[in-house]
């Protein structure tokens, strides 16, 4: 049977970054769907636009109430929906992995496969307990994005993000980050579809979730590395990967790499979309 993909976007983003992978995977005859996680659009008003700071800081958001059970449902009606349609292959970006692995652990005789693209995967420790660790020290990411910052996520609950206000530097330094082989003109359109408000996931219990060898340890699960990942770099996505593997030595993760930036290979899909065109025969074939 045909497999449907569902596409789980990352922080600050929404589901039309999947956009030109979709058409990719469309070309090759593929049915996928992209689902937008809460909060979309939070942020975006007209102190924003307009950059009356003192304003936009103030302004309250949707996203300080928002927990990863808000976001899990989205994924899992979302795999409920279309799983009468056959097997399901769950594919995960960045941040998206969060809510996958906690819809894996829910729902996983509904998931036929899960693609973890550079994407959190928590196994041993809170998701936020993986971004101070020495693995992580070479992420350019928070370092850039600092000082576009409004407030302190810790009090307000959120975080919200000034990407209006990036001059010609900061915006050099979050590309290098994010999309280095983007062109700064191609760069400023990911800017201006980035989304001002995310949840602050790296702290609080609310947040801690982590696969579990039950449910999540038993749905075929492949890795794409992104080999020139400058925001999630690769000894954090080895120790995922490194981890996940010791959970369940019996149902290794399927390994796969991409010579890609962490944004990089949404504007250049032909890769990761023959990723998907290859595993989509094994999802067919084993369809529970």
């Amino acid at each position: 049977m045909i497999p449907t993909f569902v596409f789980v976007h990352g922080s600050g983003s929404a589901a039309h970054a999947w956009s030109a992978t979709q058409r990719e995977m469309a070309s090759h005859g593929h049915r996928t769907l992209a689902v937008d996680l809460p909060g979309r659009g939070a942020g975006i008003t007209r102190a924003y636009h307009e950059q009356d700071l003192e304003t936009f800081a103030a302004e309250p958001s949707v996203m300080s109430d928002l927990t990863l059970d808000d976001f899990t449902g989205v994924v899992v009606d979302a795999v409920q929906r279309v799983r009468h349609h056959g097997p399901v292959v769950l594919v995960a970006h960045s941040f998206g992995g969060l809510p996958v692995t906690a819809a894996a652990n829910a729902i996983p005789e509904l998931i036929d496969r899960i693609v973890y693209v550079a994407a959190q995967c928590p196994v041993d420790r809170a998701p936020g307990e993986y971004a101070v660790l020495p693995a992580w020290a070479s992420a350019g990411f928070f370092t850039a994005i600092a000082p576009l910052l409004l407030g302190d996520p810790v009090e307000q609950g959120f975080v919200r993000v000034n990407w209006r206000g990036a001059d010609r530097g900061r915006r050099a330094a979050l590309r290098d980050a994010v999309a280095a082989e983007l062109t700064e003109d191609e760069f400023l359109q990911v800017i201006v579809t980035s989304q001002p408000d995310e949840v602050f996931w790296l702290t609080g219990p609310e947040w801690d979730v982590r696969a579990d060898k039950d449910s999540w340890g038993r749905i075929p699960r492949t890795f794409v590395k992104l080999t020139r990942d400058h925001s999630l770099p690769l000894a954090v996505q080895d120790l995922y990967i490194a981890e996940g593997d010791a959970l369940t030595p019996d149902n290794p993760f399927d390994v796969r790499e991409l010579a890609s930036s962490h944004a990089g290979f949404f504007r250049k899909p032909a890769g990761l979309a023959g990723i998907l065109d290859d595993l989509s025969l094994r999802a067919g074939a084993g369809s529970r």
